[in-house]
């Protein structure tokens, strides 16, 4: 659990005759990690590919479209098929004609049902686009289409703003006309003027100095009758019930042709799967060669179903990855493979998303689960609240096999922000239901920092024992003995923190000059002069690379860099107990702003409201 799968390397050379079954078994076992084999064993670089590219993007095409095809049919239905083939069934490379023959008899069956209820909810869609169109821009009732045909009046739609609304009655007063406020905005009040024809003019000059915006009706809303609306929703009804007659005969058209479909796409993303795999294959004249990285355990069984594959007519060789001289040198890195139990899978992704550990370094799994829960739980700690986050966590993990590891993370989350929840004796933000078994904190803010600083230190002590580790296990611990996070810099920051405490405990005092001189200043001078100690140790070629003066700046940089870098980080964790306070100040404002509310009339229902949500 502490460090990841040891890795061998398994290197193969078969007949090429025996290539597609010992690659269907490969791809099967999904434990070996593919890689060039060249990178090490540089001689095959000068064999042939086997170049499957062309047709693997063959395969794709045919992919999406097939996706394309169960999207329209199902689009659940994707979530059966695999992200990229081999979902446990035939693996093998199926013809291209084969994928089309079966594929144009899918769409055959498929298409007429598809395309009819496609056609029906385009019309729903455009219908109620007219619709909403009509009732943004024109007001219940109006009769657009009959005032377009009029021989006697002359009407304007637009915007206007509020003050002026009245000098436009005023304008108008002295000739027949009608202003007809039907929506406001914060761009003004929407109207409908209406004067006779022979008062044109009149309207447009005041609309002209009243800043009269003109709303654009588009053709096929001025076409329309006032009674559009009912007609309109008459459509739409018949339609969807046309639609809801086409369900019976989809469902039976798709009851067949899905399961197929997912079937087939399986056998397809299984055949891109084997195609990349063959990109991966030297050959010879009669025979094929791959290698690549097994986890040691299952090395065993893998080789011994290639000898099975192939009669025994194969050649199989295993290596410790550690017994290789590229791998040693670093010029080849060995794939990690993270082992944990699943409690620890959700922040096994939460590792990987910020980048995955050296191989045969320490797994940082179990530290981050414990650090980010105690950060999550410090930051949002409320009873009630982390209830709910181990409620939604929990059913998020039972239904979907997706984001199982993600609701596992959210209810681990909220099993920490219940426990603080407890320390803090807050539920859903009131603190007078349970008692606090640490502090309320808005009332223990100091005590709230020290202790973030404190995790801050342990966190950052942490960070450089797993160097310290890691560089052990590397075989590299002379030459981290001078890293940023190696022991010498461990020593400065471990002493600066004994020291900050000693003199907090004793009202200023300062240590003795010799225990500061000795603990403190002496790893910064040795860290200082890492590269002439490097020379002398014979790590390193040059003890000024770059010459003395670049050297004197650069280390005096990076001293200074150290020292700023690692208070900055401790005290930053204070940032964790601030957020604390900032959920405890949130849950302050809200029920001051639910109190406000309550004391409106009919407030209740709000207050209420504002509190759930």
């Amino acid at each position: 659990m502490f460090v990841p799968e040891k890795m061998k390397r398994l290197s193969v050379a078969i007949l090429r005759e025996d290539m597609e079954p010992v690659l269907e078994e490969i791809a099967r076992a999904g434990v070996m990690h593919l890689t060039k084999i060249e990178e090490i064993d540089e001689w095959a670089g000068q064999l042939s590919s086997a170049a499957a590219g062309r047709l693997s993007s063959e395969y794709i095409k045919r992919q999406r479209k097939l996706r394309s095809l169960l999207e329209q049919a199902a689009p659940g239905a994707l979530e059966m098929a695999p992200e990229e083939g081999g979902g446990g069934g035939e693996i093998g490379l199926v013809q291209i004609k084969d994928i089309d023959s079966e594929a144009a008899a899918i769409e055959k069956e498929l298409k007429p049902v598809l395309d009819a209820r496609a056609e029906v909810e385009a019309k729903i869609g455009e219908l109620e686009r007219l619709k909403s169109q009509f009732e943004s821009v024109i007001p219940a009732g109006l009769p657009l289409s009959e005032l377009e045909r009029s021989t006697l009046l002359s009407s304007a739609v637009g915007t206007i703003d509020e003050k002026a609304l009245p000098k436009l009655r005023d304008r108008l007063a002295a000739i027949p006309s009608a202003v007809l406020p039907f929506a406001s905005s914060g761009a003004g009040v929407d109207v409908v003027v209406v004067v006779l024809k022979r008062d044109r003019e009149v309207l447009d000059r005041a609309l002209r100095d009243l800043g009269f915006r003109r709303i654009e009706i588009p053709d096929e809303l001025r076409r329309l009758s006032s009674d559009f609306i009912s007609q309109v929703d008459g459509e739409i009804e018949a339609l969807r019930g046309k639609l809801e007659g086409l369900t019976a005969e989809f469902d039976e058209a798709t009851a067949g042709a899905v399961p197929r479909l997912v079937n087939l796409l399986e056998r397809v993303e299984a055949a891109i799967l084997l195609t990349r795999i063959k990109d991966y294959c030297k050959l010879t004249e009669r025979t094929c060669i791959f290698s690549g990285w097994v986890p040691r355990d299952r090395v065993d069984a893998l080789a011994a179903r290639i000898r099975e594959r192939t009669g025994g007519k194969a050649v199989v060789e295993v290596a410790d990855a550690e017994s290789i001289r590229k791998v040693r040198e670093g010029k080849v890195e060995v794939p990690v493979l993270l082992k944990n139990p699943s409690q620890l899978k959700p922040f096994q992704m939460l590792v990987s998303g910020y980048g995955m550990p050296r191989y045969n370094t320490v797994d940082p799994t179990l530290f981050v689960a414990v650090t980010f829960l105690i950060m999550f739980g410090m930051m949002f700690g409320d009873l009630g609240q982390g209830l709910v986050l181990v409620a939604g966590g929990l059913v998020t993990s039972a239904r979907s096999a997706r984001f199982r590891d993600i609701g596992k993370l959210v209810a681990a989350c909220g099993v920490s922000s219940s426990v603080f929840g407890l320390l803090y004796g807050s539920v859903f933000g009131v603190e007078g239901l349970i008692p606090a078994i640490w502090v309320r904190p808005l009332e223990g803010i100091s005590d709230l920092f020290k202790v973030a600083v404190g995790f801050g230190v342990i966190v950052v002590s942490l960070g450089i024992i797993l160097n310290i580790v890691n560089s052990v296990r590397s075989h590299s611990f002379v030459e981290d003995f001078f890293d940023k996070s190696g022991p010498l810099v461990g020593m400065v920051y471990w002493s600066g923190i004994g020291i900050a405490v000693t003199v907090m405990m004793s009202s200023g005092r300062v240590p003795h000059p010799a225990v500061v001189t000795g603990l403190f200043v002496v790893p910064l001078v040795l860290f200082f002069l890492k590269g002439p100690l490097l020379k002398a140790l014979g790590r390193r070629r040059e003890a000024f690379a770059e010459g003395v003066g670049t050297y004197i700046m650069e280390g005096m940089v990076e001293v200074l860099e150290i020292l700023m870098g690692y208070l900055a980080n401790t005290v930053s964790f204070i940032r964790v107990a601030a957020f604390g306070l900032a959920h405890a100040g949130l849950f302050v404002a809200v029920f001051s702003l639910a109190d406000l509310v309550a004391a409106k009339p009919g407030g209740a229902v709000a207050s209420t409201m504002i509190l759930i949500l």
